[in-house]
């Protein structure tokens, strides 16, 4: 996540959407990890869709968005 932020943070915007943005990317990253994750693993035992979406949901809300909030908040900028 440091070096996450590191790369955003010397973009020339403002610092709300620094925020914005870290919390959008970082969600996304995990969404895809999980997405991988289920192609290499979940599609041989759960090979429905919404195991799909499981996998892309809960890391991109709880590693990805409450990780990022707690990342933000526990660090002074």
């Amino acid at each position: 996540m440091k070096l996450l932020w590191d790369k955003i943070d010397q973009l020339n915007i403002k610092s709300d959407q620094k925020y914005k943005r870290f919390l959008c990317v970082l969600t996304v990253i995990n969404g895809v990890f999980g997405a991988i994750a289920w192609i290499l693993i979940g599609r041989l035992f759960l090979p429905k869709l919404e195991w799909l979406m499981c996998f892309i949901g809960y890391p991109a809300i709880f590693i990805g968005l409450l990780g990022g909030v707690i990342y933000l908040f526990n660090h002074e900028f």
